[in-house]
């Protein structure tokens, strides 16, 4: 089950993009709609997947709010594996603050949401990583249109309605003045929607993921390439038909969807109707991880929407956590390859980043901490290329890192952080000021690769030859930026600088202050 975890927990990240389809604004002047049950003031009920990328600022944001509102009470409802991860951010707050409360933790019945996608797609353990892998742009259209619709809605009728009932009760007992909601978890917006009640979406993209489809029909074809697609923003004259072509494909797929009829029909039976369809963004109040001067500027941003910058978990000091860890890194200058929990090296990618880092390392006065998981087919020798480095030791591999990747990055030893273009590692890279080295193969992890190029702090690597990588790409794209020649330093002089504007306030801080003035409309 846990590769069927890891599988479908990419698409936890289309899900987010593909959901706000459905959230085409009315002009900026409409009056905010408000709720017509209001629940206890201070009261808060987050409702979150158990998935990294759509959790991690949940709880992030709920840490903030016990160390700057601690007035709050936070209750977070998601699924069972998400309890030790919620203990641990009470557990850390209590060390830090002796008088915060605990946050209070409620577990949702039914599948995860990558079970329910992988019994959707055939079956736990029929599926892999490297069948999620595509081409970007137009070359990968067919297989993203292939996986969107389970995404869309992965739970059967019965396991949505289970959750669902769950959620309603949750909410009528705890009697929240506030619903925060992961746009991925429908049987919980359906919920929120349902119960009359004043929600939040809380999402980890940044703006231009979501809201593009709140712009003008020029700017939207212009300036905004779809998920899954590497153009430059804004889009060359020579690329807009392609991109028009992907928002229809993209779009169509979204609303034709005939494997849902079936659990749609189950769903109005039950009287939970339009399941799919998220109210416009003015009439509930967004949270997006989204920092202006780090993603594409919007013509048009609706007026309830917060935008808070990197929004990162301010866990324990990697001294705290690993000190030999920590004592290793202070030796050299070091790069951390990092690809998320989701990515499963086969033999060809793990073979072709072993040896680019032996030429790295041989041009270069770095280390390399290196976190691999490999497939199941690969075997025990693979590191014979690079034996000779491990035993120097500058390269050191793990399946599993001992500190959270963003204490890692706060350690002030990381030159590079080489990630794979997911939304939480390009803003953990941005909140420590680190330039990045993107190596993205699926949906809009090639977006992200694409912004770190735009903005000035990174590499798109292995553009050409995507999703696959060559030793001589990974090289090339490793050297610009360790390299100390002019595209070197401007990389390291933008992210330092983004870095120090992300942490004047950081998001957690905004994303709380939001959620604990939305949860004082209460009644008393």
């Amino acid at each position: 089950m846990g590769r069927s975890r890891q599988v479908a927990a990419v698409f936890a990240a289309l899900a987010v993009l593909v959901a706000v389809f459905w959230t085409r604004a009315s002009p900026s002047t409409k009056v905010v709609s408000t709720p017509t049950i209001q629940g206890k003031n201070g009261t808060v009920l987050f409702f979150s997947n158990a998935e990294y990328g759509l959790s991690n600022v949940h709880l992030a944001t709920a840490s903030a709010l016990l160390e700057k509102h601690p007035g709050i009470d936070v209750h977070i409802a998601s699924f069972p594996r998400s309890a030790p991860k919620v203990a641990k951010v009470s557990s850390l707050a209590r060390r830090r603050f002796e008088s915060t409360k605990d946050i209070h933790f409620h577990e949702l019945p039914g599948p995860e949401y990558a079970e329910a996608l992988s019994d959707r797609m055939g079956g736990a353990g029929r599926k892999s990583v490297r069948h999620l892998l595509h081409a970007p742009g137009i070359k990968g259209i067919d297989h993203i249109m292939r996986i969107v619709q389970p995404a869309m809605s992965p739970w059967d009728g019965g396991d949505h309605i289970q959750i669902f009932k769950k959620a309603t009760e949750l909410i009528q007992t705890i009697d929240p003045a506030l619903v925060v909601l992961d746009i991925a978890f429908r049987p919980a917006i359906d919920a929120a929607m349902q119960s009359d009640r004043l929600y939040t979406f809380l999402a980890p993209n940044v703006l231009s993921d979501t809201m593009w489809v709140e712009q003008p029909l020029g700017s939207m074809f212009r300036k905004y390439p779809r998920v899954g697609c590497d153009y430059p923003s804004p889009v060359p004259w020579r690329k807009v038909p392609e991109n028009i072509y992907f928002t229809v494909r993209f779009i169509y797929g979204v609303l034709s969807r005939p494997d849902y009829n079936g659990t749609k029909d189950q769903l109005e039976a039950y009287g939970i109707h339009d399941s799919l369809r998220i109210k416009r963004p003015d009439d509930r109040p967004w949270i997006a991880q989204n920092m202006r001067e780090a993603s594409i500027p919007l013509d048009v941003v609706p007026i309830n929407v917060t935008s808070t910058g990197p929004i990162i978990f301010d866990a324990e000091p990697a001294i705290e956590q690993d000190p030999e860890l920590v004592a290793w890194l202070s030796k050299a200058p070091t790069v951390l390859v990092n690809l998320g929990s989701l990515f499963v090296y086969s033999e060809h990618h793990l073979t072709t980043m072993a040896l680019a880092l032996e030429e790295v390392l041989a041009k270069t006065d770095v280390q390399v901490l290196w976190k691999m998981a490999r497939d199941e087919d690969v075997p025990d020798n693979y590191t014979l290329p690079i034996t000779s480095i491990i035993d120097e030791g500058r390269l050191k591999i793990t399946n599993w890192l001992t500190v959270t990747p963003a204490s890692i990055l706060g350690t002030g030893h990381i030159v590079a952080s080489v990630h794979h273009g997911g939304a939480n590692c390009y803003n953990e890279a941005i909140a420590a000021g680190i330039p990045q080295v993107v190596l993205p193969m699926w949906l809009d992890c090639y977006n992200y690769a694409q912004l770190a190029e735009d903005i000035g702090v990174g590499v798109y690597a292995n553009r050409a030859s995507a999703p696959d990588w060559t030793v001589e790409g990974l090289r090339d794209s490793f050297l610009r930026v360790l390299d100390d020649r002019e595209e070197g330093r401007r990389m390291r002089e933008k992210a330092k600088r983004l870095g120090d504007i992300a942490r004047e306030e950081p998001g957690r801080y905004v994303a709380a202050r939001e959620i604990a003035r939305l949860a004082g409309s209460g009644h008393a």
